[in-house]
């Protein structure tokens, strides 16, 4: 006979915590469809903000409160305002703004972890978007937020620290995007002219940050798809950043154009998320790996280390070197190899 007195010692918190990753996503997005942290910038009642917003009083108590109970509100004596966390990255006109960036995880959370019970039935759900239609200008802002979360500063200083970099002339930012990382390259580096390859319109986004920032004169862009366009030689470093998950029948190609790109002694840099041996660790990465992959027709591979840099090394370059600038929303590693023959 089971005694009920038996105790279970396996801890059941974890369970628990997953399911609650959820409830917490939800009153995030629903708080920033509502606006709440650029209205709370000035400290507010329950019951002014809901005659603000005109929704049910009694529910936006309840809703503050979780808000609070979560970390991303503050309440003293009835009023409620941002909290530290909120101001930094949830009120628009602030200079780390992530909004864009949560809103695309919103939106990837509805096209495409809805529909895993039917992808793993099915297969992969084929997008009806063109290339051009994933890369469009709210996702574009969405990775420029997620560079201002850290992985951009954390690169630099590895990138800075490298001789070759002082010493740069022309530096190319394959796929490079918003550009954030071109124009802080030139403004490192007063003699380093650095040029940004992307499709069309995503240089049209490019260009609105290097106005921004008033680098025209040593920033520049060209436009094309890199699997298949020329985009120059004679270049001193090629960088990129989260652009090369291809398959190896894709990559090889565009590694072997790298490489003849690339001035002799120069240096390639690629900045990329990690994802161990078995393919379960860290969490972040393995969920992102299948959440691309329900998507079926984007080819697309997350590489090991070892994988990238055995694939490098057959390509013929010259003293690899890896470095983890991990941190658990970012698990990026930077690989950096160099083309055969004395730097010039």
């Amino acid at each position: 006979m089971k005694l009920i007195l038996e105790k279970n010692n396996v801890d059941i918190e974890p369970l628990y915590e997953i399911t609650q990753g959820l409830e917490k996503c939800l009153l995030l997005f629903t708080a920033m469809d509502f606006g709440i942290f650029d209205c709370l910038k000035i400290p507010k009642s329950a019951e002014e903000f809901s005659s603000e917003l005109k929704t049910d009083p009694k529910l936006t108590l309840k809703f503050l409160n979780s808000l609070v109970a979560i970390g991303l509100l503050i309440k003293k004596e009835l009023l409620y305002s941002n909290s530290s966390l909120a101001t930094t990255y949830l009120v628009k006109d602030g200079p780390f703004y992530q909004g864009n960036l949560l809103n695309l995880m919103k939106k990837t959370r509805h096209e495409r972890w809805l529909r895993l019970d039917q992808a793993l039935k099915k297969g992969p759900v084929q997008s009806e978007k063109k290339l051009e239609g994933v890369f469009d200008k709210g996702f574009i802002l969405a990775m420029a937020e997620g560079a201002m979360r850290g992985s951009l500063h954390s690169t630099l200083e590895i990138v800075f620290s490298l001789p070759e970099f002082k010493n740069a002339a022309r530096l190319l930012d394959l796929g490079g995007g918003h550009g954030l990382y071109a124009i802080a390259f030139s403004q490192a580096n007063p003699k380093l002219q650095s040029f940004i390859f992307d499709l069309p319109p995503v240089i049209e986004v490019a260009r609105e940050f290097i106005a921004r920032y008033e680098m025209n004169d040593r920033v520049h862009t060209l436009a094309g798809d890199f699997i298949k366009d020329d985009w120059g030689t004679k270049f001193d470093i090629i960088f990129a950043s989260d652009a090369l998950y291809k398959p190896k029948e894709l990559l090889f190609p565009i590694l072997q154009k790298i490489k003849s790109s690339l001035n002799k002694g120069g240096l390639f840099i690629a900045k990329q998320w990690i994802i161990d041996k078995e393919r379960t660790t860290p969490t972040t990465t393995v969920l992102w790996d299948l959440m691309v992959s329900l998507l079926g027709n984007l080819p697309f591979y997350t590489y090991t280390n070892e994988e990238f840099i055995e694939l490098l090394k057959e390509m013929g370059f010259k003293g690899v070197k890896l470095f983890d600038i991990s941190t658990p929303s970012k698990p990026s590693r930077i690989v950096v190899a160099r083309k055969g023959g004395r730097v010039r």
